[in-house]
């Protein structure tokens, strides 16, 4: 039988987004500003809209109930709305991106997306091109037979220059600094193994294509966690001059206006660093900060 629901690209746009990550109405309703044909006239609007695409099948929604505050309903994609957007060839993904988030990972999920809106926002805002994107779980790292896989993963343009994000959004959850292996430290080590791989693989190439790097934001809880994050990756960094990791707290990151370009990311020596650099040329005129000093591993460190 044929769809009685026609595709708008405001609807594309909107289901492009929860093939992203799920979101809330209030998420919604403020990313689309950036969606194709414009934003709705307003919240009233896209519950209309969402409550047509569900009920032909394209989304579902949940509950947040289970974290306590206000009420709110959260949006997936299904199968079908999947297929409407990719194709009926396309790869589907695990049968978890379709059900309902586990309580356990709820506030971190929903955490992860209002960064991905808002990092969004701001690249419409700075007209920077998002080419590429890696949702939850998408994309992995390898080393050998570890691996790691980040939060999210950006691709960002602005004029020629490629600017490559990978996203952890920290809710203190795992240890810092421990030998076991879900320890952040762990995560950083491997960040910084896969760093150094990609650019033997670029100089025994020849340097035949672009430079390899990427950035990786750790977005935390609190300053000290930050602090504490970065202390550690200054003490295992095989090059102390390579800015591969840095730091933000989410509410930070969150409240500012142009998170994209404003010097909010601290590295691990102290200084401040944007997550686009259009101008690398010039410093960030924020003195930088003296962090603590590493120290070494300790079970027992949060």
């Amino acid at each position: 039988m044929t769809n009685p629901v026609q595709l708008s690209p405001r609807d594309r746009s909107l289901l492009q987004l929860l093939s992203w990550t799920p979101a809330t109405t209030s998420l919604l309703w403020t990313a689309s500003r950036t969606f194709a044909g414009g934003s709705f006239a307003d919240e009233r609007r896209l519950r209309e809209r969402l409550q047509a695409l569900e009920r032909t099948g394209f989304t579902r929604h949940w509950s947040t109930a289970t974290i306590g505050g206000g009420l709110q309903n959260y949006y997936k994609l299904t199968p079908a709305g999947f297929q409407a957007l990719y194709g009926v060839d396309a790869t589907p993904p695990p049968r978890a991106f379709f059900s309902p988030i586990a309580p356990s990972f709820l506030m971190h999920t929903l955490r992860l997306s209002e960064v991905i809106v808002s990092t969004i926002c701001a690249a419409h805002d700075r007209h920077v091109t998002i080419v590429g994107f890696h949702r939850e779980n998408q994309l992995t790292f390898a080393v050998g037979e570890a691996q790691v896989q980040p939060d999210c993963f950006f691709q960002f343009s602005s004029g020629v220059r490629a600017f490559n994000v990978a996203f952890e959004i920290d809710q203190s959850t795992e240890t810092v600094d421990s030998p076991r292996d879900t320890s952040l430290r762990s995560r950083l080590e491997l960040y910084d193994a896969y760093q150094q791989l990609l650019l033997e693989s670029w100089l025994a190439g020849g340097r035949t294509w672009p430079r390899p790097r990427f950035r990786v934001v750790f977005l935390t809880t609190s300053v000290a966690r930050a602090y504490h994050i970065l202390a550690v990756a200054a003490r295992i960094t095989r090059n102390p001059s390579r800015r591969l990791i840095c730091a933000a707290t989410q509410d930070s990151y969150l409240g500012d206006a142009d998170p994209l370009t404003n010097p909010l990311l601290l590295d691990h020596s102290g200084h401040w660093q944007s997550l686009i650099d259009l101008h690398p040329s010039a410093r960030a005129l924020r003195s930088p900060v003296r962090l603590p000093p590493a120290r070494e591993p300790d079970a027992a460190v949060w």
